[in-house]
């Protein structure tokens, strides 16, 4: 692009010059003693001071100003990471490698949801009342835990469930006694013998109304030794150092590729119930990532990288939950009809 120019051509600047008035000379100013300069000077400089300090005393007075508005301005705080915890009542204990899998969990999770990074913070519990507390505390959270627990703190926590598990019998869970064969015949016939298991672990309503549908109280009837190695109490069986052991539908399950089972029999099985596994704790804050986390955690096992997860997790699928698929079992927790 051609630069602007100020006159089209050298003629034009000197018509230009030309044109222009001639310069009237300037009026000598009087000629002042030398004592009048000194004061005259002294003067300006009095007023370029107090110009300066005007200024200075201006500038300093805005900097003050704004650092007030800065310091009196609420940072905005950056919400509170929405807790994803896997409750696993009797299991072992986290240590560094089922941190780790967490951490892959809630990596996965927010990655398949589309959420921004720190949105989810893992936990692991395997105990009721650390994870019930840690809950109170923090309100805002997805669950991966059974559905004793939901029962025990649908009300306190505000729990909504969202999907069940899916295994090899489908999406119901049952719970066996399992016990050496020939050795016990029936429930009556184990009054004040040692029960080991994990499930044990669940809320005592739970066992006596949803496992045992309110046939004997266990505490009374059992001598209870809930235990998070299920594998070691029965192969204490066999040993008749243990006289029962109550197992979930996955354990079972895992039983009956052992040769040790062929040593064992189960004398009872609980009626089926849903095999919850996901859920909620509903807040203005959780209610909004529902759908994704649901339709994530449905999808998890199919996935490349939730498929090692699942099988660290011993999961095989999970499925949704049909709607009222909880009323009777809850209201069975509830008054043990």
């Amino acid at each position: 692009m051609q630069r602007p120019r100020p006159y089209a051509s050298f003629d034009s600047r000197a018509a230009a010059a030309a044109a222009l008035p001639t310069p009237t000379p300037p009026t000598p100013r009087p000629r002042v003693g030398r004592g009048a300069q000194i004061h005259a000077r002294a003067a300006c400089r009095r007023r370029l001071s107090a110009s300066f300090d005007s200024r200075a005393a201006a500038v300093l007075a805005v900097t003050a100003a704004l650092a007030v508005a800065v310091t009196s301005t609420p940072a905005v705080a950056k919400p509170t990471p929405v807790v994803v915890a896997v409750v696993y009542l009797g299991g072992p204990d986290a240590g560094a490698e089922g941190k780790a899998l967490i951490d892959d969990l809630v990596d996965h999770l927010e990655e398949t949801t589309g959420v921004e990074a720190g949105t989810f913070v893992g936990a692991y519990f395997n105990e009721t009342a650390p994870a019930a507390r840690h809950l109170q505390k923090n309100k805002d959270a997805f669950i991966l835990g059974s559905l004793g627990f939901y029962l025990a703190n649908r009300a306190a926590l505000g729990l909504k469930p969202l999907a069940t598990l899916s295994g090899n019998s489908g999406t119901d869970e049952r719970h066996s006694v399992v016990v050496k064969k020939g050795r016990f015949a029936s429930l009556e016939a184990l009054r004040h013998k040692r029960l080991y298991g994990s499930p044990l672990y669940e809320a005592p309503a739970y066992v006596n109304r949803v496992i045992f549908a309110g046939r004997l109280d266990a505490a009374t009837h059992f001598d209870l030794k809930p235990t998070s190695r299920p594998l070691s109490a029965l192969r204490k069986l066999e040993k008749d150092e243990a006289d029962a052991v109550l197992v979930n539908e996955v354990q079972l399950e895992s039983l009956r590729r052992l040769p040790l089972f062929e040593k064992l029999q189960v004398v009872f099985t609980s009626a089926p119930q849903p095999a919850l596994s996901l859920m909620v704790a509903s807040t203005p804050r959780t209610d909004p990532l529902v759908a994704k986390v649901q339709s994530a955690v449905l999808a998890l096992c199919a996935t490349p990288a939730g498929e090692a997860l699942c099988k660290n997790f011993g999961i095989l699928g999970f499925a949704a939950l049909e709607p009222g698929a909880l009323d009777a079992v809850t209201k069975l927790y509830e008054t043990g009809l």
